[in-house]
């Protein structure tokens, strides 16, 4: 694997420009509405259940040999601080950082006065350039890595989506893509942004035109759309793992990360994106072009 066909992040290898790398699982703790966050007051929380979440993915990782990623989500500054000063105690860097505006920026600031090296964190996410104070932050601190979120509707076609990142709109007659790289950033995520299946379809369409021609890792949060298929006729627990569990799998086919949602739901992701690669490595061997040249 050529060195410049990869982002290293610690041990993990992020690839760009194919799909010859296993994607990178990303799992989000401290969300909104999780049952370990204390719902009156978002600064308590459970930090053995905490722990525990957190090293069964790794454990998952390890048992499957897929690269993963923690993203610390918080609905506001301070509770952003209690979790990362809980992360920074009992884990190590690199970290996705997640979340509100307002507790993202906080967050920024908490970890580069606490040590944090600007290229271990990845900043998720930026839409547009229109707030100047989230812009300033990034570029006083160097941050390294940014995931830029395609926001549109469910049938924005993927050649409308590319146009998102690449026409210049923007403030100062910048792209999004020109405005992230003239703050310094180096390494920009790209995510489709997922509202429902329809949406999908287009983004994993825009993941391989993106990857092809502007050599950028892409991924998207395939499970987003879940919600809007549960039936109170059904298991909805044991009906969404499933549905859970066939869309990653094509969503691990397309993508270089993959935000597969609440970390309780690693089971299912990590064994499908297992699944994916173990049965994408097969094809290959026989030199059997199932999806194209994909």
């Amino acid at each position: 694997m050529p060195e410049n066909s990869f982002y290293s992040y610690s041990s993990i290898k992020l690839g760009f420009g194919h799909f010859n790398l296993p994607p990178v699982l990303i799992g989000t703790i401290f969300y909104q509405g999780q049952s370990i966050v204390d719902r009156n007051n978002s600064q308590i929380f459970n930090k053995e259940k905490a722990k525990k979440r957190i090293h069964s993915q790794t454990e998952l990782a390890e048992k499957y040999k897929l690269p993963n990623l923690i993203e610390i989500s918080a609905d506001n500054p301070d509770a952003m601080v209690k979790y990362l000063e809980f992360y920074l105690d009992n884990f190590e860097p690199p970290l996705v950082l997640g979340g509100t505006l307002e507790a993202r920026l906080s967050g920024i600031e908490f970890l580069i006065e606490n040590g944090v090296r600007p290229e271990e964190i990845i900043y998720n996410t930026l839409s547009n350039l229109k707030n100047k104070k989230e812009l300033d932050l990034i570029k006083k601190y160097k941050i390294r890595s940014v995931v830029i979120l395609i926001l549109g509707s469910n049938n924005m076609t993927s050649t409308q989506r590319f146009k998102y990142i690449t026409e210049r709109k923007q403030p100062e007659d910048f792209s999004l893509l020109e405005g992230v790289k003239n703050l310094g950033v180096e390494r920009i995520w790209i995510d489709g942004g997922v509202i429902d299946i329809e949406s999908l379809t287009h983004i994993l369409e825009t993941q391989q035109l993106i990857s092809t021609s502007l050599k950028l890792p892409v991924g998207t949060a395939p499970n987003l759309f879940l919600f809007k298929f549960s039936s109170p006729r059904l298991n909805k627990k044991f009906h969404t793992r499933y549905r859970r569990a066939s869309i990653m799998f094509i969503a691990s086919w397309f993508s270089n990360f993959i935000f597969y949602g609440a970390i309780e739901d690693a089971k299912e992701c990590f064994a499908s994106a297992y699944q994916t690669f173990a049965f994408k490595n097969k094809l290959k061997a026989h030199n059997i072009k199932l999806f194209d040249k994909y």
